[in-house]
């Protein structure tokens, strides 16, 4: 046999095995690729049924995730159940890493990367289990939870029947919350007297009027309008819902009440998380989970004090420029819209040039009432169930006169191109479920901040004075977000940080609830300015590696379309965005 034919027969028999082994291989990747959607499938669905109130907000319709609705819960809060969910993270990380991630597609590694990341953060927090807080002036559940109630979704009759059901359970999970302030007083980690005043004082709003209490009235109305319903059975679940509320929801807030005056007094510290044994540390992870940030504290701080810094000489050269700017601002009590119906509707037209095209969805401008006014944020968007994305709801906090004259940039923060318009566009991309239910504050957060301070630049105003209003805003936002780590990480006194704030707002008492605000609910701020700021600097990379070609609308594209995630996770990526625009691989955006 000849050497050539020898080596003939070799190359044939070489080929076969290759041939087999990428066919192996492609099989494999196949196997690999269904066994990971399947893997992040389980765990979205273990994580929406973990509690009713989360699987109404995340599904419509459950049953089409094999979801059988058997227990009626509003979960608990105690260290068992964190214990049990640390367990999880711990199962959830390893079978994650069984996972080979060469073989798994794009949008595969993209999650494997974000959850990776945050099931890592989230086993960090484990050490830190009794310095956890769901209680809060403003973001505090008991504050949240009548929202969230009014708003739950009635898809079918059996929705109305659970959502009583759901009504009894808020006294049972009330008390977790309660034996577990005791257990944080035994450790000497309650919180200091002013901020539970304040937590009583927004739960005695919530039930002063108790024949007219929200639950009552909201529910009336859904009730009456929910088509199906004979007459007898609008009054028969009227009846119910009220005594429900009456008998136990209210009751439930009276315990809670009770509870946390009788455990006044037991806080051992009046200052921030650093005066804590283990504060300090607890807060950086805090600090890191709330922004997706991943740098160091001492990278934040340097974030924070260059955007003050540079806001400030901005504000400097806009004053010196014009010199009637200080009149315009002095002048300036109302944006040219004022109708919150309207401006959604001007935003969604408006930024059809920078950012890519709205879905069509309907949202609804809801108030808060009364009895809630005092305690909420401005405004607040409610995110909608992942099948069910069409219909959007946006609650505004007031609706008088002097509130609606400057709500046109808190519209833009929650609407378009805001909270709605951003969720509502990742949804449409069909993500893997569990994306859409990890909690990204900061990048959530940072966008509508970004957006929002986009928005001075279309409300119709004059465009210096829109500069200035932007560049103010972002100076005043990164100082409370400076002094907040100040408190909580490098232990400032409160004289320090009113002497720091005083260097921005020449008022003490304006000083001083800062100071309050802060101390009441660490992080608070953060994924507002850091997220910014983040969202800022990726801009900033994309403009400078792309030059003449950068376009913003592109820019946008990108970040919405990789959706919530960490800064650094992002950037990693927008790295390789940035190469594919460099070799025109990517069509522009429109």
């Amino acid at each position: 046999m000849s050497t050539k034919k020898i080596r003939y027969i070799f190359i044939v028999f070489l080929g076969i095995l290759l041939l087999a082994f990428g066919c192996d291989r492609k099989d494999n990747s196949e196997q690999i690729r269904s066994e990971f959607d399947s893997f992040m499938n389980e765990l979205f669905v273990e994580t929406v049924q973990s509690d009713s109130l989360s699987l109404n907000y995340s599904l419509a319709e459950p049953e089409a995730y094999g979801i059988d609705i058997d227990e009626i819960t509003l979960g608990e809060v105690s260290i068992s159940q964190m214990k049990n969910d640390l367990l999880k993270i711990e199962n959830h990380l390893k079978r994650l890493n069984s996972f080979n991630y060469h073989l798994l597609d794009k949008d595969q590694q993209l999650t494997y990367d974000i959850l990776k990341d945050y099931l890592e953060r989230g086993l960090e927090f484990g050490h830190y289990l009794y310095y956890s807080e769901c209680l809060g002036p403003t973001t505090g559940i008991q504050a949240q939870l009548p929202i969230l109630l009014a708003e739950y979704s009635f898809y079918e009759k059996s929705d109305i029947d659970e959502y009583i059901k759901l009504l009894s359970c808020v006294d049972d999970y009330f008390e977790s919350i309660a034996e577990f302030e005791r257990q944080k007083s035994e450790k000497g980690l309650f919180m200091k007297d002013a901020v539970a005043d304040r937590i009583i004082a927004q739960c005695e709003s919530f039930i002063a009027s108790d024949e007219d209490n929200f639950l009552i009235e909201y529910f009336n109305e859904k009730i009456e309008n929910y088509e199906g319903l004979a007459d007898s059975e609008v009054a028969i679940y009227k009846a119910l819902n009220k005594k429900v509320v009456l008998e136990e929801v209210i009751p439930a807030y009276e315990t809670l009440i009770a509870v946390l005056y009788d455990l006044k007094g037991t806080g051992t510290n009046d200052a921030g998380l650093y005066y804590y044994p283990e504060g300090q540390a607890y807060y950086e992870h805090l600090a890191k989970h709330k922004t997706g940030s991943g740098r160091t504290m001492e990278g934040i701080v340097d974030l924070l004090e260059d955007a003050i810094a540079n806001g400030i000489v901005k504000i400097t050269t806009i004053s010196l420029t014009d010199s009637s700017l200080l009149d315009k601002y002095m002048d300036f009590s109302s944006f040219p819209l004022t109708d919150p119906d309207e401006i959604l509707s001007d935003l969604r037209d408006e930024i059809s040039k920078d950012f890519p095209e709205a879905i069509p969805v309907q949202c609804k401008i809801k108030y808060v009432h009364e009895s809630l006014s005092d305690y909420l944020s401005p405004a607040l968007y409610l995110v909608p169930p992942i099948d069910n994305y069409m219909d959007n709801n946006i609650y505004i906090n007031g609706n008088d006169t002097e509130t609606l004259s400057m709500i046109y940039t808190t519209v833009a923060h929650e609407g378009y191109p805001g909270h709605l318009y951003q969720c509502v566009y990742f949804r449409n991309q069909n993500p893997a479920p569990i994306r859409s239910i990890i909690d990204f504050a900061g990048y959530d957060e940072g966008w509508a901040t970004y957006v929002e301070m986009y928005s001075y630049h279309i409300a119709g105003i004059d465009k210096n004075l829109a500069s200035f209003l932007e560049a103010n805003n972002i100076v005043i936002l990164c100082m409370y977000a400076r002094a907040d780590i100040g408190i909580h990480y490098e232990g400032w006194t409160k004289e320090k940080v009113i002497s720091y704030v005083l260097n921005f707002i020449n008022n003490r008492k304006v000083a001083e609830k800062i100071y309050d605000t802060l101390l009441e609910e660490p992080a608070i701020y953060l994924p507002y300015a850091v997220g910014y700021l983040e969202i800022m600097e990726l801009k900033e990379i994309a403009e400078e590696e792309l030059g003449d070609a950068f376009e913003l609308k592109d820019f946008h594209q990108f970040l919405l379309d990789i959706g919530p995630a960490q800064f650094h996770i992002i950037e990693k990526y927008l790295m390789e965005w940035i190469d594919q625009q460099k070799s025109g691989l990517l069509p522009a955006a429109g």
